[in-house]
């Protein structure tokens, strides 16, 4: 194998929209300012494609999102979420308690 002193070459990444804007861009865009050579294909999407299948590197996810048989380790203090809504609202549906739920409201 051919070792470099500068990391180069393309890192292939997955990661939900969110994951990408608010976790992934801010860490990457110094990374690269450092190592030119370094390039960074990040697809960001939310149905969670199979990084194994779609030969992807890394592979950004919630943690209850996790595959059985990866490897995970955390980038990120823990995440905060709220669920807001009006008054109104939640006068008239069942506020959710888990975030599946959520895909009860629109």
């Amino acid at each position: 194998a051919e070792y470099r002193e500068r990391p180069a070459g393309t890192i292939r990444i997955n990661a939900t929209g969110h994951a990408a804007e608010y976790i992934a861009w801010p860490r990457l865009a110094p990374l690269l300012q450092q190592y030119p050579e370094l390039k960074v294909e990040l697809a960001a999407d939310y149905g969670l494609a199979d990084i194994v299948a779609e030969r992807y590197d890394i592979g950004i996810r919630l943690g209850e999102r996790l595959a059985r048989d990866m490897i995970a380790v955390p980038i990120s203090p823990p995440l905060r979420m709220r669920v807001v809504g009006a008054p109104s609202y939640f006068r008239q549906h069942v506020v959710p308690r888990h975030p599946h739920e959520l895909a009860d409201h629109n």
